[in-house]
């Protein structure tokens, strides 16, 4: 992978969250809380609607990671997030990772330690998912 430089921004387009994607992530992760999968029921809470599982939102993190740093993500990443706001059916997700910090590693083959703040941002690019990750990248 060529040099990783502070300020390298990583981004994933836009992913437009649907009822039946919220349902099948529920099917998935076998939870099925009425308020990520029965529009009725998810009126009477204070969001009005049906939202998405919070992992169900880190996973677009995590994809961009994986088209990233590949194999390295997936052998040695962290990931650290808050939930900022809630995802809604019918909204766009952009994912993007800022690199903070990316440092040489000693060793016999070249390799760098990367610090990113990582973001996933609705359609109004309010943050509903903040946080770090880091990676050691070959």
């Amino acid at each position: 992978m060529k040099e990783i430089s502070k300020g390298d921004v990583f981004t994933l387009p836009a992913k437009y969250v649907t009822q039946e994607m919220i349902n099948h992530y529920a099917d998935a992760a076998e939870d099925h809380n009425p308020l990520h999968v029965d529009p009725e029921f998810a009126k009477t809470t204070r969001y009005g609607g049906t939202i998405a599982h919070g992992m169900l939102s880190v996973a677009f993190i995590q994809e961009l990671m994986v088209r990233t740093f590949g194999k390295d993500w997936l052998e040695s990443g962290n990931l650290e997030v808050s939930f900022m706001a809630p995802v809604r059916p019918g909204e766009a997700i952009t994912t993007e990772a800022k690199v903070m910090k990316a440092v040489p590693v000693e060793g016999a083959e070249p390799k760098w330690q990367v610090r990113m703040q990582v973001l996933c941002l609705n359609g109004n690019q309010e943050k509903v998912i903040k946080g770090t990750t880091e990676v050691t990248v070959s």
